[in-house]
């Protein structure tokens, strides 16, 4: 029988954010297993550095583990909510990353079922994010809103190579940075239920293996 898998990212250091990476300090909280209905899943974590090239080597380990959902996290300064993100975009990546490298070209190449498509400007994940921060929304002191806009930078770059691969098990959160206003704990917990709201419509469309 295949092992059940999550798989969540954080990031390393970056411009602005050297000392720590909100991202980080919540999805190292994170449990190693996950307990959904009468299964348990393996939550294996890893901190991304901020560098293309790093998403290029990551991005296929993560996804020949065939893992059951992948979620990755990703700071943002200037946000005070935790931000489910729709979307990432195939152009517009022209900012050097940690280790001041570019990519070679600002439209990035598609390999999955949109790879034919030249005009394809943009990725989306089939998961219902507006009916999961609906009810984190109740359900929870945690503020979460919806965005269509991850950034052209190491968030949206990763989104979209995730994206490429399986739209119907990937998802992108953005948190703010600790303590503004939640802690990492409490990021941790929206992260750990965001995750549960995941597996529960994956498996009423019957894409739990």
């Amino acid at each position: 029988m295949p092992e059940k898998i999550i798989i969540v990212t954080g990031f390393g250091p970056f411009v602005g954010h050297e000392e720590r990476n909100a991202s980080w300090e919540a999805v190292n909280l994170l449990p190693d297993v996950f307990h959904f209905r009468k299964d348990s899943y393996q939550l294996r974590k890893y901190q991304i550095p901020v560098t293309y090239e790093e998403v290029d080597r990551i991005v296929p380990h993560i996804w020949d583990q065939k893992p059951n959902l992948v979620v990755h996290v990703g700071v943002h300064g200037k946000i005070h909510t935790i931000n489910l993100e729709h979307c990432s975009y195939t152009s517009g990546y022209c900012k050097p990353d940690f280790a001041q490298r570019c990519l070679p070209c600002d439209k990035i190449t598609l390999n999955g079922k949109q790879a034919r498509d030249e005009e394809c400007a943009m990725l989306k994940t089939n998961l219902d994010i507006e009916l999961i921060a609906n009810e984190l929304n109740i359900e929870t002191n945690v503020q979460c809103c919806c965005s269509t806009n991850v950034g052209n930078y190491l968030c949206g770059y990763i989104y979209l190579k995730s994206l490429d691969v399986d739209p119907d098990r990937t998802l992108f959160i953005h948190v703010p940075k600790v303590n503004e206003p939640y802690s990492s704990e409490q990021t941790m917990a929206t992260i750990y239920n965001v995750i549960g709201k995941c597996l529960e419509q994956l498996a009423a469309e019957q894409k739990l293996s």
